[in-house]
């Protein structure tokens, strides 16, 4: 609001108001009863107007914020949001038109500060840097508007036009945090460094260190941040920081220690402990977590239960520790630590889960497995999944028939869902029931037209069904829709490199797979047969040998290994790859029988 506007002048209607009283007042005192035409309104100063229309604007303001919280989600609600929007932004805009001021163009970019309206926000500064150009507030909010639109580069050019004409410490340090974000540690640590070092704050000294750690110089991080804790113990993205860089120092020791200092802090000092539990940095579960794998990584699964033990016992707490005990294959501690759910009633149905993937994985015992998934109560959130894993269990103890059933079952139980037709069409197509596989998936379709898993597992029916161009128009039909479908995009060249036709095309396509999926084995060999087949051996040879490293154990990439060998003068490994795809069973060992002996 403009600083110079008289503070106690009456809005426009009380003007109004007391004009027309005063007039009928005079009417009446000087001719009794005579009639007369009412006064007009006394025309407002330009500072009273300004004045009634920036309350105005507050007025709307505050509906607007009143609208979005009493009716989220509303769509009549939504649009009268708008409708308060644009008279707010008529009402302030009639207040720059009088007097203009940096304050002025900041309330009406604040009315669209919102990631969808963020451009707008963004047109009101820049407004009003065309008017104050130097004005702080509107130059570092107008970086803010940026970082709003994902624009860190928009946002650093803005700081860094303000910074060349005016030294600002705050905004320097703003600009060096931004470099290091966005991968840009070298500008970060230059930009932080021209600040002198006896000015430098505590979050200058923390983005500095992060800056040094990007660039690789870790220990000179690590050193830099204990200076920095120990300078303010309070500051925990410090400490964060530090047993992140111990840890990825391979110094688990330290990092244990950082991380336990830092669970201790918040124990102790009730400020910290609020930052930990309301978003300042990691979350104190976060970290016990990372104790917890860090003792598993040291070999110690005693002290990692202890310590997984000691936490907050919440269901999400105690099935992300399970896991770390899992994925480390100490399945007795995730035991223990999962019997703390089930402690307290009702027991959640990802114990039962849980349980009976030890159960099979640990112990080597399905049958107790599927007695824990049988405890998995059908309205459980984990009840599909839980199905699942019983037909797979089911199927391993070569009990088809339940597995079948419980297909059919999990159907019907979630119609919406692509993974029991999935299951039973992989099914009959490892049975080569070939068209019982091809009716599942047609008849999922129906429900799911557009369902990429689905599609493309009918288009691996149709080709070994020998439909092989029903199936290259399902997988283009896939890569028209999803232009990243690695798998699809793989069908498609291989299935032209192996019609020997549009060879370039083809490879184009198993070149883009291959960025998408480069630990792809199959993907890789496609790559290598392409070459091949454009007669470029050199890069044919390069590809097969990354394509066997990735997948040893399949028999057609042997296959190739071989053909590529012998035509590129390597008679010796051609005669072993040709031996090894016959070892491994090849599909067609006749044909692999006759080029070994034509070697």
């Amino acid at each position: 609001m403009p600083t110079s506007l008289p503070a106690r002048r009456p809005a426009r209607r009380q003007v109004r108001a007391l004009a027309a009283l005063l007039a009928l007042s005079l009417a009446c005192t000087a001719c009794g009863t005579l009639r007369t035409e009412p006064a007009r309104p006394l025309p407002m100063t330009s500072a009273a107007a300004s004045t009634y229309d920036y309350l105005e604007f507050q007025a709307l303001s505050q509906q607007m914020t009143r609208t979005a919280v009493l009716s989220r989600n509303s769509p009549e609600a939504f649009a009268r949001i708008l409708e308060l929007q644009k008279a707010a932004a008529q009402a302030i805009d009639r207040v720059i038109a009088r007097e203009p001021a940096p304050s002025l163009y900041m309330d009406k970019a604040f009315l669209y500060w919102n990631p969808e309206q963020a451009g707008e926000a963004r047109a009101a500064l820049e407004a009003g840097l065309r008017q104050f150009p130097d004005d702080y507030n509107l130059n570092a909010a107008l970086a803010n508007a940026h970082l709003l639109e994902n624009n860190t580069a928009a946002a650093a050019a803005a700081i860094s036009g303000y910074l060349a004409r005016h030294e600002n410490m705050p905004l320097r340090e703003r600009l060096g945090q931004l470099y290091i974000d966005s991968d840009q540690a070298e500008k970060g640590l230059e930009t932080l460094r021209k600040i002198p070092a006896k000015d430098r704050t505590s979050d200058a000294q923390y983005q500095i260190a992060r800056g040094e750690a990007r660039l690789g110089h870790r220990k000179a991080a690590i050193e830099s941040l204990k200076k920095l804790t120990k300078k303010a113990p309070e500051f925990l993205e410090a400490w964060v920081e530090l047993a992140f860089q111990q840890e990825m120092e391979k110094d688990y020791a330290a990092a244990l220690s950082t991380y336990s200092q830092i669970l201790d802090l918040g124990e102790t000092r009730e400020d910290i402990r609020q930052r930990i539990e309301n978003g300042g940095g990691e979350g104190r579960e976060d970290i016990r977590l990372r104790v917890v794998g860090l003792y598993l990584k040291l070999n110690n699964p005693d002290k990692a239960l202890a310590a997984a033990l000691a936490g907050s016992g919440s269901k999400s707490f105690v099935l992300a520790a399970s896991l770390l005990f899992l994925s480390e294959n100490y399945t007795a501690q995730a035991s223990t630590l999962l019997d703390v759910l089930a402690s307290t009633p009702p027991v959640p149905g990802e114990y039962f889960f849980y349980k009976a993937v030890i159960a099979n994985d640990g112990e080597n015992n399905p049958q107790k497995a599927l007695q824990f998934l049988d405890l998995v109560p059908e309205g459980d959130p984990h009840y599909s999944q839980a199905l699942q894993f019983r037909i797979q269990l089911l199927y391993g103890l070569g009990r088809e028939n339940e597995a079948l059933e419980l297909m059919e079952q999990g159907k019907r139980l979630s119609p919406g869902q692509s993974r029991f037709p999935l299951l039973q069409a992989g099914f009959l197509l490892e049975k080569k029931r070939l068209p019982e596989a091809r009716e599942v998936l047609e008849t999922a379709l129906k429900d799911r037209p557009e369902d990429e898993d689905l599609l493309y597992q009918l288009g691996a029916v149709l080709d070994r069904q020998g439909e092989r161009a029903k199936a290259l128009a399902v997988m283009q039909r896939i890569v028209d829709k999803n232009p990243e479908h690695a798998d699809a995009l793989n069908y498609i060249g291989y299935t032209l490199v192996e019609e020997n036709r549009e060879l370039e095309r083809a490879l184009s396509f198993i070149k883009k797979a291959d960025k998408l999926k480069p630990e792809n084995g199959y993907i890789v060999d496609s790559l290598a047969w392409a070459n091949y087949r454009l007669g470029r051996l050199d890069e044919a040879w390069k590809q097969i040998q990354r394509a066997v490293g990735l997948a040893p154990d399949d028999p057609t990439m042997w296959e190739h290994y071989g053909d590529i060998a012998r035509d590129s003068g390597r008679r010796d490994k051609a005669v072993k790859a040709y031996k090894t795809a016959l070892k491994l069973k090849h599909e067609a060992p006749e044909r692999v029988q006759k080029k070994l002996k034509g070697l």
